[in-house]
């Protein structure tokens, strides 16, 4: 069978075309878990699904179990549904299936009164377009559905369209600040949407203030605010959320690569401004939305070069000093962000004994 898209199988759920066997992979995990419970919805009633619904995973199983489970006839119900997390695990710990085994057979030929679904949350199934072995011995049978991953460029559409299908609007400033405050994580941002619907209730559109007022709330001390207050050399301010991240939690060694990756952002940016006065251009190049490139500019204005590069000499002697020195994590993340601040490196360069 063609490896088909999610907004298929989506389809083909709703109008009741369910197959018996499935083949889920790709790199977002969060969108295989929305189409495994989907699929397990659309194919066992509620009343029986506690008899007719089997979880293995890839790592406790083999090949033959998952045979074993399969051709199982369903208990007061025309069909069960198995679902093998991770079968990718299953074939790296257990083995390739040979193409006669068990395995090969039940695939080739599954059962009608059972809906077996193999997930691999990996990007590594394919070959340009061509399923690698054992993957291609599934896909030549299986409704096979590839989940790419979602970069973060692709983010704001990705979350607008979501609440779209939910029935609502959202703004294009308010999208973009939803998606700096929710972060990377597609379950988060999902999670981050049901809130927003609940706060906004009757309203059909979305805006900044609805934003700020839900997902803002809890996220006052995070590296976005931080990098905020770099940007505007507010060293109390900075000192303040640091502290506050790492007492929440937060891996210095993260708060590091974050602060780095703000900083090479506003390097490229002295370059490409000598280039350009295209904002969109400037914001696409560097990789971030253009609703927020006017605070990197701002920030700019404080970061001469001399600047910037003080601030990556303190950023690689702060991880030195993480990896192998018996300073305590919050001190080295003050001292740097005294420097940066600053605009003068006041980070030891070996530990004071």
């Amino acid at each position: 069978m063609a490896i088909v898209t999610s907004e298929s199988l989506a389809t083909q759920l709703r109008h009741g075309k369910i197959e018996p066997l499935y083949f889920l992979f790709g790199e977002e995990e969060f969108l295989i878990d929305e189409a495994v419970e989907e699929i397990i919805e659309r194919s066992v009633d509620k009343s029986t699904v506690s008899f007719n619904f089997d979880l293995l995973h890839g790592t406790e199983v083999t090949l033959q179990e998952v045979v074993e489970r399969a051709v199982a006839y369903p208990l007061m119900a025309d069909r069960r549904v198995v679902v093998v997390r991770d079968i990718d695990r299953t074939f790296s710990l257990r083995g390739k299936p040979d193409p006669t085994s068990p395995f090969a057979r039940y695939i080739a030929s599954p059962s009608p009164s059972t809906t077996l679904v193999l997930t691999a949350a990996t990007g590594d199934v394919l070959k340009g377009k061509t399923p690698k072995a054992p993957y291609n011995l599934i896909t030549e049978h299986a409704a096979s559905v590839q989940f790419k991953k979602i970069y973060d460029r692709e983010l704001p559409s990705w979350t607008a369209e979501r609440i779209r299908k939910r029935g609502k609007e959202i703004t294009p400033d308010a999208v973009e600040l939803f998606v700096s405050y929710a972060g990377g994580s597609l379950r988060i941002i999902s999670n981050e949407i049901e809130k927003l619907f609940t706060y906004v209730e009757g309203k059909k559109s979305i805006t900044v203030d609805d934003v700020r007022t839900v997902v803002g709330t809890s996220k006052t001390w995070n590296i976005f605010e931080l990098q905020k207050a770099l940007g505007t050399k507010n060293a109390s301010l900075a000192s303040e959320i640091a502290e506050r991240m790492l007492r929440a939690g937060e891996p210095e060694q993260l708060i590091l690569t974050m602060l780095t990756r703000y900083f090479t952002i506003l390097w490229r940016l002295t370059e490409l401004r000598a280039r350009t006065r295209d904002q969109h251009e400037m914001a696409r190049a560097v990789g971030i939305t253009s609703f927020f490139l006017n605070e990197y500019l701002a920030a700019l204005q404080r970061y001469p070069m001399d600047h910037l590069r003080n601030a990556f000499e303190a950023l690689m002697q702060a991880d030195i000093l993480l990896k192998s020195s018996s300073i305590s994590g919050s001190i080295i993340m003050q001292m740097l962000l005294a420097s940066i601040t600053q605009g003068k490196n006041v980070m030891p360069y070996r530990e004071r004994r």
